[in-house]
């Protein structure tokens, strides 16, 4: 095997239909205990309800019942006990199916109209049983960001750095940025695609110099990525936190059960409204509702709740319980774009060793003033097409540029008060001249690798942008024509000191008592790559907290 450095319920009740019907289930490997009615969790009051079993939720389900709470948690989907869930080169058979929430956003005005697809885990694990498995956590910076320019005091570099460390089983060993023996795995050894060598290779002979460690002590440099997996499966916080956590007395689990809202008595949240098999119930919370419903759910369910812009809410009928304008405010992500080459001979398909198909990655700034990266371009040994591109081979690879720090801003509106509704999810991608520039830029950077003489076996005619789109207003209108979700959404209940911060630095929501937000909902920036680490150390962080009160 390659290395990195050489490469140039148990016995738990489980509350669901899917358990119903067969008394036990196998849940991705582990056995859960014979089901019982769900009407029976009305009969008891938790210490904390946790809304969704995702990256966040899971890890705080595992971290509040080490010291003997009693947790509910409440997924909307079902159980990840898929082998397209476990296997990870299966990834992309997860969109469109019951695992994906399968979100698409209005019609994109900076980007020629066209509506973007967002995939969303609606499964045990949320999104981390659906995404890439890259295990990023963004550099120094961005956190010292939150602390400095956004108030978040806690939530500094320093502050966060050990939370990351806690979860981590690091491949290469404890150091001072790494942790080992923690829940979730990170491998660093596999086999690259020749292919994937190629690039890197080519953008070591760019300029760009090779990082052993992107979250080490400096992102910059092409590297091969680091995964969330374990003996050739996916490791997500279901499997890493969550189910040796149902192995525990005082942990309850329900799945395909849909929380219509936070009950809400006298500024304080006392539990949830649940919808299962067309059955409404009301679970008791006797401390905290910790809503974990990801950038897009957690404020379609605040709002839901009354909590809101009082003005958006009474149109629609929705009594307002606090009025909070940020609420649904401040959606952003990562945007990429395709430079696709075809192969100038057959490409090899992925090896057995390969693990997935994202074998590597580029942290790059656009100048030297920014404290931190704000491109983050990946390298495939397939070719990445967008709906909209004709596909006229599969014999190609792609270079996407990225952009990770971007200044557009859109919103999550509620259309009417029925939670089944669909809601206007309008990022506004690329309403900002810079957002379009850096993908210009980063364009630039993956042509220039790609003319490396690393390349020159494997290099073919450029298929996307093409060779005739050349300067900047050409590749601005081909990145408009092209742009693509890195699916790294956030900031719609962002933590903060200003007017429309949702929470305060302690994740607790303002105006209601008994109430946390817990997920990539509270960036109040999204850091400079893959967003799924940084939920997981939230979550970690949140679990502090809350035990402290």
């Amino acid at each position: 095997m390659t290395t990195k450095s050489n490469k140039t319920m148990t016995r738990r009740s489980f509350l669901g239909r899917t358990a119903v019907a067969s008394g036990v289930l196998t849940l991705g490997g582990g056995l859960l205990g014979a089901s019982v009615n769900p009407a029976n969790a009305q009969d008891a009051a938790y210490d904390y309800i946790i809304v969704g079993a995702g990256s966040a939720g899971c890890v705080l389900a595992n971290r509040l019942t080490e010291d003997g709470a009693s947790v509910l948690i409440v997924e909307a989907g079902g159980p990840d006990n898929s082998e397209m869930i476990s296997t990870p080169m299966r990834l992309i058979e997860l969109w469109g199916t019951e695992y994906d929430w399968g979100y698409s956003t209005t019609p994109q005005e900076h980007a020629v109209g066209r509506s973007l697809y967002w995939p969303r885990g609606k499964t045990l694990g949320g999104s981390s049983s659906l995404n890439g498995m890259i295990y990023v956590r963004g550099c120094a910076a961005d956190y010292d960001q939150w602390a400095n320019e956004f108030g978040c005091e806690g939530w500094d570099y320093a502050s966060v750095l050990p939370y990351f460390k806690k979860s981590e089983d690091y491949a290469g060993g404890e150091n001072e940025f790494h942790g080992a023996g923690g829940p979730l795995h990170v491998t660093t050894e596999f086999t690259p695609h020749p292919v994937t060598a190629a690039i890197v290779e080519a953008a070591v002979q760019s300029g760009v110099p090779l990082n052993e460690d992107t979250n080490g002590a400096d992102p910059y440099g092409v590297a091969y990525t680091d995964l969330n997996t374990k003996d050739g499966k996916r490791a997500s916080t279901a499997s890493a936190f969550l189910r040796p956590a149902l192995e525990r007395e005082n942990l309850t689990l329900i799945t395909n059960a849909r929380v219509q809202k936070v009950e809400i008595d006298d500024g304080r949240a006392t539990g949830v409204t649940v919808m299962q098999d067309g059955k409404t119930m009301t679970l008791r919370a006797k401390g905290e509702v910790l809503v974990c419903g990801g950038a897009v759910e957690s404020p379609r369910i605040l709002m839901l709740s009354g909590i809101g812009a009082k003005d958006e809410l009474e149109a629609i009928g929705i009594e307002t319980k606090v009025d909070l304008p940020g609420v649904g405010k401040n959606l952003h992500d990562h945007t990429l774009c395709p430079v696709i080459y075809e192969g100038a001979k057959d490409i090899p398909p992925p090896s057995d060793m390969a693990i997935q198909v994202l074998h590597a990655h580029l942290f790059a700034r656009s100048n030297d003033s920014r404290s931190g990266p704000d491109m983050q371009p990946l390298f495939f040994h397939v070719p990445y097409y967008t709906p909209e591109q004709e596909a006229p081979t599969g014999n190609a690879f792609t270079l996407l540029a990225s952009g990770v720090k971007p200044t557009s801003r859109g919103s999550i509106t509620l259309n009417s008060a029925d939670p089944d509704d669909m809601m206007d999810i309008d990022p506004q991608v690329l309403q900002t001249q810079y957002d379009v520039d850096i993908l210009v830029q980063s364009i630039k950077q993956m042509r220039e690798i790609a003319t490396q003489p690393a390349l020159d076996e494997w290099r073919g005619r450029e298929i996307y942008p093409g060779a005739d789109v050349q300067t900047d207003e050409e590749l601005a209108a081909y990145a408009r024509s092209a742009v693509l979700s890195y699916h790294h959404q956030n900031g719609t209940c962002k933590m903060g000191v200003d007017e429309m911060s949702v929470l305060d630095p302690s994740l607790k929501v303002r105006g209601v008592d008994g109430l946390r937000v817990v997920d990539a909902s509270i960036f109040p920036f999204v850091v400079a790559g893959n967003t799924n680490a940084p939920t997981i150390m939230v979550a970690e962080k949140a679990a502090d907290m809350i035990k402290a009160g």
